[in-house]
């Protein structure tokens, strides 16, 4: 007989099989399977392994060379921390990416010394949260002053997609012109049952939006995604969600894809961004409710 701890593990991974599915059903791109994840547990000899989970294998090796590979890493990724690096954001340096015979994807980066922000919250006084939370607000406007490579586009910084990371996934689609196809997609992703009145709901609301600049965007801002040292804010890590898209994105992200455990990190949202979008966050809540998680 099963034991009754192994019941919710057991219920999410049914629910993720029938997510990948209806993935597969509608045409969208799904994650590698456990068996595929499993062939990509390969590491160099003369690596460490840092972090290794997901598709993803992140390991330390001579020279302070940082390696991340797997089937599930996107070498797209070394394209937006060239476009952050060129524009003075504190990001890892990239020596170079690769596909190995394997299929798996490999992006060769500088090790940047510190701890993550996530690491270091706990014993933080209320001060120094202020403090790293100013520094990552800095750090966004000087992202936002990038100027983008056209006005209109939204997507990845190389080109080839959409990367819209959510609960238990992450969705690809293809790059947009400009903001109404960027609503347009957001109204596509909506699960067929979504009634038809709440579909139309959805379209005038998005409609109903002010216009909104393009701005260079990380799309995963958490504690974990930040490296600190002696009271600084010395990188931005993990850019793999990162792209071009409207000025609100990173805000309305920046909710989502922290958890609860996070609340006080969400409290310090004044101390990160300059501008709220309240009214945008809410749309988007909404869409997200009858979205695939």
């Amino acid at each position: 007989m099963a034991n009754a701890a192994d019941k919710p593990s057991a219920t999410l991974d049914s629910f993720k099989a029938r997510l990948r599915k209806k993935k597969i059903e509608r045409g969208l791109p799904v994650s590698p399977t456990p068996s595929e994840l499993a062939r990509d547990n390969v590491l160099e000899d003369d690596g460490t392994v840092l972090y290794n989970l997901l598709g993803r294998m992140i390991s330390l090796h001579p020279g302070n060379i940082v390696k991340k590979a797997g089937r599930a890493v996107r070498l797209g990724e070394a394209d937006a921390l060239k476009v952050a690096a060129a524009g003075g954001v504190p990001v890892p340096d990239v020596f170079g990416t690769e596909v190995t015979p394997e299929g798996r994807f490999r992006i060769s980066m500088s090790y940047i010394e510190g701890q993550t922000l996530e690491a270091a919250w706990p014993s933080l006084s209320e001060d120094d949260k202020t403090s790293y939370c100013r520094q990552v607000g800095a750090i966004l406007t000087a992202m936002r002053a990038i100027p983008p490579p056209d006005p209109s586009f939204i997507g990845a910084c190389d080109g080839k997609e959409i990367r819209d990371g959510r609960l238990y996934s992450t969705y690809m689609s293809p790059v947009c012109a400009d903001e109404e196809a960027f609503n347009a997609y957001l109204v596509s992703s909506i699960t067929p049952a979504t009634p038809d009145a709440v579909r139309e709901a959805f379209v005038r609301r998005l409609q109903s939006q002010p216009r909104h600049r393009i701005v260079l965007t990380h799309g995963d801002l958490a504690p974990r995604n930040i490296m600190v040292r002696d009271g600084r804010v010395v990188a931005l890590i993990d850019w793999e969600e990162a792209g071009w898209y409207p000025e609100y994105w990173e805000y309305v992200k920046f909710f989502q894809r922290t958890t609860a455990m996070e609340k006080d990190w969400r409290a310090h949202s004044k101390d990160i961004f300059v501008e709220a979008y309240p009214d945008e966050l809410v749309d988007y809540i909404a869409v997200s409710k009858f979205q695939y998680p």
